[in-house]
């Protein structure tokens, strides 16, 4: 009787460990369950303790203000979301960039955030659905209405699509020479034919009128784009970049003609000059006129200026023209190259980290001494050079559109046939007539391609 019970004892325990180790295995299933979801949702999330790296591809200089802005903003928010990395992977050459990102894209290997411009390409992934709509993400985060109309305007695709952002904003404009203006009684110009005029008595005193990088070839091409846009904004070029205008129209007359005429002003061997030259030139005092942008402010506060040039330096933005269509305040500028996000991988970290840098970029932007795409307000006058207060103000006071760069707008084989006419057309080695009909024949055929 007592072994029986004996028995049943151990019977009893051996059901109840059965029992148990059967609860414990299905508690312990739905506990890895769990912890395998919340794992996921952490890794997916901004809030996460999972290792999480996200890539950024750019073409912007590794040492440049912008990159610079970006990581520190990266490590802070990886203050608050442990675990967080941001990759930035630079190529600076923009022929090689574009090789890789095309590549990647082919493969289907595109990260998280790209560089682009908002060209023809750029217009191809966003039909394709591989680009975030940035102007319904900014919207979502009440950001839409922060940005500076023009930076945002230029980043949009031809229909008026918003696909990239902005992380920079400039101003274009000629700086001059005050003493040598001065010292040949000649006053600022206010039209494009003054300008002509002006350039013509600099060069009959044996000053040389312009100084001009043709190594890089897009400061040329923005002279061809200075009548255009004075007379239709930039509807001339975005229906030429279509096929819907031609070179050969008055307007594209007009804008070769001037080229030619303005060519002859140029510094002697100017298609051989690169950036840091031809601005040396004019820090020199050996040109009497330079076509720049605001990213190069520090280059004209007096302190950085050599001797001979502190006080002398000075700018006009682009003069205007008999029936022109833009007003004065609208004229040459850029927000740079774009800012994309790939459509597949927007969710969890990457957006919150994008709202996260614009949300703070201005702060640290600014304070590098750089125009913020991002509306900002200056508290401390003291830190900034009378110059960038200066060219702040006309930020604020200015139109709505910038002139679009013709090489953002061309698809990329007119693009390198217009940037070797340009040349020519240029140094008087082809007529305006000879220009427009190729520019005119490039367009066709790649369109019928």
């Amino acid at each position: 009787m007592a072994r029986s019970r004996k028995m049943s004892k151990v019977f009893s325990l051996i059901v109840i460990s059965a029992l148990l180790a059967t609860a414990l295995a299905g508690c312990g299933g739905s506990a890895n369950k769990n912890a395998e979801s919340d794992a996921q949702k952490q890794g997916n999330s901004s809030e996460g303790n999972t290792s999480q790296t996200i890539t950024w591809l750019t073409a912007r200089p590794e040492n440049g203000a912008i990159i610079q802005t970006v990581r520190e903003l990266a490590d802070r928010y990886a203050q608050d979301h442990p675990g967080f990395k941001l990759d930035i992977q630079v190529t600076a050459d923009r022929p090689s960039y574009l090789t890789k990102l095309r590549t990647l894209v082919a493969s289907g290997e595109v990260p998280e955030f790209i560089d682009t411009d908002a060209d023809p390409y750029a217009q191809e992934l966003a039909d394709a659905g591989k680009l975030v709509d940035m102007k319904q993400f900014l919207d979502e985060q009440g950001l839409y209405d922060k940005f500076y109309e023009p930076a945002l305007k230029y980043q949009e695709l031809p229909d008026g699509r918003l696909y990239l952002l902005p992380l920079e904003y400039h101003l274009e404009m000629t700086w001059y020479n005050k003493k040598i203006f001065a010292e040949n009684n000649l006053d600022v110009p206010k039209t494009i034919d003054d300008m002509l005029a002006v350039s013509k008595v600099l060069k009959n005193k044996g000053i040389t009128p312009i100084a001009v990088d043709g190594v890089d070839v897009w400061p040329v091409l923005r002279y061809a784009a200075m009548i255009p846009f004075r007379a239709t904004g930039n509807e001339f070029a975005r229906n030429l970049s279509q096929g819907k205008a031609k070179m050969t129209d008055k307007v594209g007359m007009q804008a070769a003609n001037f080229v030619s005429d303005i060519g002859q002003y140029f510094q002697q061997g100017f298609a051989t000059t690169d950036y840091t030259t031809a601005k040396n030139m004019f820090l020199n005092g050996e040109a009497a006129m330079y076509q720049m942008g605001t990213w190069e402010i520090p280059s004209f506060v007096d302190e950085n200026l050599p001797d001979k040039m502190k006080g002398n330096v000075d700018y006009f933005y682009l003069p205007t023209m008999t029936g022109a269509k833009t007003p004065e305040n609208e004229f040459f500028g850029n927000s740079g190259i774009g800012l994309a996000a790939t459509a597949s991988k927007f969710e969890g970290t990457a957006k919150d980290f994008l709202s996260y840098v614009l949300k703070n970029y201005s702060d640290v932007y600014v304070a590098k001494q750089q125009m913020s795409p991002l509306k900002f307000t200056i508290e401390d006058e003291s830190k900034f050079s009378k110059l960038f207060l200066r060219i702040k103000k006309d930020m604020d006071n200015y139109g709505s559109e910038f002139a679009k760069p013709w090489d953002t707008l061309l698809d990329a084989n007119t693009n390198s046939v217009m940037s070797d006419l340009i040349i020519k057309l240029a140094m008087g080695a082809m007529t305006p007539e000879e220009f427009a009909k190729q520019v005119d024949d490039s367009i066709a055929q790649n369109a019928s391609n």
